[in-house]
């Protein structure tokens, strides 16, 4: 399905009058009548209502920039990547504040390199400076330990070459098991320079590669174009196109990024430490599209709570994760809300015990519902097998379900494990890992069995036919291979509605 992009009526009143007097009276050409005159001596960036401008600056080492908009609303001119700044050295290319229309910024960049920028107010706003040493001679700061690099030639895949092909350099990379990125993180961001695409009119086609990863594409797809164009009409019909194309599970996933692009990034400063406050609008548009629907409902829900649970984690906005009780905001919540706010605090454990999963246990100690005792045990590890996913050897995953569950619980945390694999794992090869999981020596024949089941349940979710049956045919053992063809599957875990 090819899309276009359809920009939304805007209204002008005061304050774009109020632009345009000043575009015209400061000059159109360069943007330097904003500055003073001792901003004038080095280098100036405006932000006006196309973007920043001049969107891409060379500079020296050493050399001054000052930012400064020309529109009526604050800005925050940040290092990429959105959120968390960490591209340019120590986070300190970042404003750390909103700057006000009759203020500027100033930053010196010592750091040679090229690096990427936005408005942490507006993502979708973006420029990139390069930074030459002394002398001129072209230096490329990418940092592969951090994952720059790896960011930086995707998203200019995607621009240069289109979605597929950033697919494409994706597989081929984590093939070579050289992938710098969590797989959703990457996925994500295909999706932000997706949208970017979009944007401008070109374009955009919704393919099969779209759903890798836990489809962190739709999530990064989604953030842009809603933070940038709120309509919600607009947002369900593009949804519904998702769901033409790749089935429930986009669907759904599409619906969660409903959520998330109406929850604000970062907060308005008026709700700072107020976890209440941040979810209000996102609930509020969750509950008038999906109302009558539980499941779609909590799909938009769990958008809406992964946004403050972000901050939590990071310990921004007011916000933190007691590492004692990090659920304790879930439980003041109305209970047809609480499914969204355990599923997405849990994956912050990992944060909390720094990959330790056989520490996560202690976090159920006080909690008896049912339901939610099985959704943690269920998101825990499909969340934790990350730091894992390069590795061969996941027995760890297998002993720690076993010695710290029975019965059901038990299968539970195991059939987790098998989803963390579809969820992070290499793009059309997930199964590889899973089979190396279902094949610990710790599992007996009648574990065994289960683990397939659980395998061939989670491959009829992501794959389409075809592929289901070549995996069947030539990946699975062959004692297997009659059930993996089987026309039905069944999970562990029941998708219980909270209500």
């Amino acid at each position: 399905m090819l899309f276009t992009y359809v920009p939304r009526p805007v209204v002008l009143g005061i304050f774009v009058f109020a632009f345009l007097t000043l575009y015209i009276f400061f000059g159109a050409s360069n943007g330097s009548g904003v500055f003073s005159a001792e901003e004038r001596g080095e280098h100036g960036i405006v932000l006006r209502e196309g973007g920043f401008y001049p969107s891409s600056l060379t500079i020296q080492t050493g050399d001054s920039v000052f930012f400064k908009t020309m529109m009526a609303d604050n800005f925050w001119p940040a290092s990429d990547p959105h959120p968390i700044h960490t591209y340019y050295p120590e986070n300190v290319f970042d404003s750390q504040r909103p700057i006000a229309p009759n203020e500027s910024w100033q930053f010196i960049f010592n750091e040679p390199g090229t690096w990427r920028y936005h408005d942490h107010l507006n993502p979708s706003l973006r420029g990139e400076i390069t930074v030459l040493p002394k002398g001129g001679a072209v230096y490329t700061a990418c940092k592969k330990e951090t994952g720059q690099c790896f960011d930086e030639i995707i998203r200019n895949t995607v621009k240069t070459q289109g979605v597929g092909a950033a697919y494409a350099l994706f597989a081929e990379t984590y093939e070579k098991g050289e992938l710098p990125r969590a797989c959703h993180w990457t996925a994500h961001q295909i999706g932000e320079e997706a949208y970017e695409l979009f944007k401008r009119g070109e374009i955009f086609s919704i393919t099969y590669e779209t759903s890798y990863c836990g489809y962190g594409f739709f999530h990064g797809f989604m953030e842009g174009l809603l933070r940038e164009d709120p309509d919600v009409e607009y947002a369900l019909s593009f949804c519904d196109e998702v769901g033409k194309q790749l089935g429930l599970l986009g669907l759904q996933n599409c619906y969660h990024g409903i959520g998330h692009g109406f929850t604000e990034d970062p907060p308005d400063p008026r709700v700072l430490g107020n976890f209440e406050a941040m979810i209000a609008p996102g609930i509020e548009v969750c509950e008038y599209l999906f109302k009558s629907s539980f499941t779609n409902l909590n799909l938009c829900l769990t958008g809406v709570f992964t946004v403050p649970a972000g901050f939590a984690e990071k310990d921004e906005y007011g916000l933190s994760l007691d590492p004692e009780d990090p659920f304790a905001v879930c439980r003041t919540q109305p209970y047809r809300y609480q499914k969204a706010c355990y599923g997405e605090i849990t994956p912050k454990l990992d944060s909390i015990l720094e990959g330790d999963f056989a520490q996560f246990p202690q976090y159920l100690k006080n909690i008896s519902d049912e339901n939610i005792r099985d959704l943690i045990i269920w998101v825990a590890p499909s969340v934790m097998i990350a730091r894992d996913i390069l590795k061969d050897d996941f027995s760890r995953f297998a002993t720690i379900c076993r010695n710290n569950f029975s019965g059901n619980e038990r299968k539970i945390c195991w059939g987790g494990t098998i989803l963390g694999f579809f969820t992070h794992g290499e793009p059309e090869k997930q199964y590889k890992k899973a089979i190396s999981f279902c094949e610990s020596s710790s599992f007996d024949s009648a574990e065994k069995d289960f683990c397939y089941e659980e395998l061939f349940h989670r491959m009829d979710s992501e794959y389409i036919k075809e592929k289901m049956y070549g995996v069947c045919n030539n990946e699975i053992p062959k004692q297997y291979r009659a059930r993996c063809l089987a026309e039905h599957h069944t999970s562990v875990y029941r998708d219980m509605p909270f209500e």
